[in-house]
């Protein structure tokens, strides 16, 4: 085989080729592997939807969605029967100490929390990684000793309060961290944190009230346009 003369425009000839070659595999492995990846992260939304709103992980749900502007999107819940089974609403800020923090929060028909899950976060590891446990437990009672190198870092370990937010209604109550003059004790070291995440359920909140008022209007469950609504049936 005749060997190509070294020179600019063989050289660019090559890495065109190797660059077309690199493309095309990774195009076949992106599509390869897109498929399960999807799966996963329908598999993990619904198991997500079903433990905000207290269902069994087996039971089988339809969920109709309604995607908002900024993002927030509102699951109207139903069971196999037809039956309501609440509105879980997925919100996002990205303003905490490691960027976006996504929630996952499951409402009542009057607007109190029924359950949440954080879907995504890059918070520090236990620190303000605690925020999907954190905000269930209503005391601090379990708190182990710390060093008093830790303590002179970070403060006292987890002062006695209340951090639960399950049954709070965002619209009722005072919803922002103590040291904001709020009803939430913030997570220990990790007041950042702790008001992007009550900053995600309140717009949560906020979307799930606009939902209800536009059902109240229109005497029927909320239909988004063709481009904005879909519905699923998610078998566990």
């Amino acid at each position: 085989m005749k060997r190509l003369k070294s020179s600019f425009k063989n050289m660019v000839l090559v890495l065109t080729i190797i660059s077309l070659v690199a493309a095309g595999l990774l195009a076949i492995i992106n599509r390869v592997t897109q498929g399960p990846i999807d799966a996963i992260t329908a598999e993990n939304q619904a198991l997500g939807i079903k433990a905000v709103l207290d269902l069994e992980p087996a039971d089988s749900i339809i969920c109709t969605t309604d995607t908002a502007e900024n993002g927030t999107i509102i699951f109207h819940v139903c069971r196999a029967d037809g039956t309501s089974a609440g509105t879980a609403v997925e919100a996002a800020d990205g303003q905490g100490f490691g960027g976006e923090i996504k929630v996952l929060v499951g409402f009542a028909e009057n607007g109190d929390i029924k359950g949440y899950q954080v879907m995504q976060h890059s918070e520090t590891p236990g620190l303000g990684a605690r925020a999907n446990e954190w905000f269930r437990t209503a005391t601090s009672a379990n708190t182990k000793e710390v060093s008093p190198v830790s303590k002179l870092f970070f403060g006292n370990p987890d002062p006695a309060g209340s951090h639960n937010i399950i049954g709070m209604n965002p619209g009722k109550s005072n919803f922002t961290v103590s040291k904001d003059g709020g009803e939430v004790d913030a997570i220990t070291a990790s007041t950042i944190t702790s008001r992007a995440f009550l900053r995600t359920v309140q717009n949560a909140y906020y979307a799930f009230m606009g939902s209800t008022a536009a059902d109240a209007v229109s005497g029927a469950t909320t239909q988004a346009d063709e481009g904005d609504a879909s519905t699923e049936v998610v078998n566990e």
